[in-house]
């Protein structure tokens, strides 16, 4: 706990030292490029993601090279952030600059400024970032967004637990993941689980469940994406859909009959919950799961390693989640909009921007970096083969996705109508929204 405290402090000692070169002009890297250059203006930012006191050292860097341009940072409820943020575009109210999800440029493109021809030239998100980056922002040759970071799912295992079982090193794959699982499970006396060897299977007390549900089904080869690319597709030609592979995998794990049971539907505490208590020896979790982990239980003993992948995969594939910022397309003021953006790409700010919050790196030159530090080199190395897929509504997705686990996990109904269900159900709702 005090190695944690001694990190924190440092890192805000590294920020508060970074802003003060940036203000005395000592790191020329953050002037102002001649390409996004403007003289003055007014930008509103609404953020969802970020703290506003880590955006606050980044607005004071950028007033300081960019005197002109006020900025106004507004934080945002992310419970009620999209819907307020589509009122407010309906009625012409909307902010200069917003927190984009990177499921959304796709879905908001009519709203989304892409950035000058000049200025996406210079970002060069293809080089700079890693790939996910430009699959999700770039559409054609169009720029919606520049994120500070992209985080992905990553194995966090209990080491008390693991060294007890005998279990020296944490899975690679999902077949080994089950062994695991299996060894690490501890039931009562009447069967109750009193220790889940893994805190999967579960729809509303697992975190990220429906993340974790569309992760496995992108390992497995689910298509994701219908043709239109607007539309959800879950389901294959032929054979066994991948996606029913990935639902009955995962829904086995909270199903009483089937040998991979470790985790109860009726628990009370979530995921994040148990392994906090050492009642879960493995979870699936992104970055921020350490810091919540460690403000419950300052004691529990885990390490993270990297998600497990299906076995004998060649290319491994990590889900992504993560939010850039964007510029309004009708807003008054685009270019210093994008100026700002922009501002935010520079590999400085990124750095000192990911010291503060402690999250993975999306530009490539800071992934190397943190691959050097133990605590952030799984997530590191997981940027590199991040994925994820153009969901034409998040919220419904995540919702029908949810619905479609307890179907398995309280039903007899087959797997294979449970995916078709959800796939009609989404595209249904979808339609009906536009």
């Amino acid at each position: 706990m005090r190695v944690v405290k001694y990190i924190i402090a440092g890192a805000f000692v590294v920020m508060g030292l970074f802003w003060f070169l940036v203000w005395a002009g000592v790191i020329p890297g953050l002037k102002t490029s001649s390409a996004t250059r403007v003289a003055k203006g007014a930008l509103t930012i609404w953020s969802v993601d970020d703290n506003a006191a880590v955006m606050k050292g980044v607005i004071e860097a950028f007033s300081a090279s960019n005197p002109g341009i006020k900025v106004s940072f507004i934080p945002k409820n992310p419970a009620t952030y999209e819907d307020e943020l589509v009122r407010a575009f309906a009625a012409g109210t909307g902010p200069d600059v917003f927190s984009v999800h990177h499921t959304w440029p796709l879905r908001y493109a009519d709203i989304l400024a892409p950035a000058p021809r000049a200025l996406a030239a210079e970002l060069a998100v293809r080089e700079r970032f890693v790939d996910v980056v430009a699959r999700d922002f770039l559409l054609g040759d169009n720029l919606y967004g520049v994120p500070l970071y992209v985080d992905t799912l990553a194995l966090y295992y209990n080491t008390n637990l693991f060294n007890s079982a005998g279990i020296v090193l944490p899975p690679e794959d999902w077949d080994a993941f089950v062994k695991d699982s299996r060894a690490l499970t501890r039931r009562t006396a009447n069967g109750d689980i009193e220790i889940a060897g893994a805190a999967l299977g579960g729809a509303r007390n697992v975190v990220n469940a429906s993340d974790i549900l569309a992760m496995l089904m992108l390992q497995y080869g689910a298509p994701m994406t219908g043709e239109d690319g607007k539309s959800v597709r879950l389901r294959s030609a032929g054979g066994t859909a991948p996606s029913e592979q990935a639902l009955a995998f995962y829904a086995s794990f909270a199903r009483a009959n089937d040998p991979h049971f470790s985790w109860s539907k009726d628990f009370s505490g979530t995921s994040e919950d148990l392994f906090s208590q050492n009642k879960a020896a493995m979870m699936l979790g992104y970055s921020g799961a350490r810091a919540r982990i460690v403000k419950k239980s300052p004691y529990v003993q885990f390490a993270v390693a990297p998600l497990p992948q299906v076995q004998g995969a060649v290319f491994h594939k990590n889900y992504a989640d993560y939010w850039g910022y964007g510029a309004y397309k009708s807003g008054t003021n685009k270019d210093a909009a994008w100026q700002f953006v922009s501002f935010l790409a520079q590999s400085g700010v990124s750095r000192a921007y990911l010291a503060a919050t402690g999250r993975p790196a999306a530009q490539r030159t800071l992934v190397v970096e943190q691959q050097q530090n133990p605590a952030m080199k799984a997530f590191a190395n997981q940027s590199l083969t991040a994925v994820s897929w153009a969901q034409p509504d998040a919220t419904v997705v995540r919702d029908v996705f949810l619905e479609m686990i307890e179907a398995q996990i309280t039903t007899d109904q087959p797997v294979k109508q449970t995916i078709q269900n959800g796939e009609s159900k989404i595209n249904a709702l979808v339609k009906k929204t536009r």
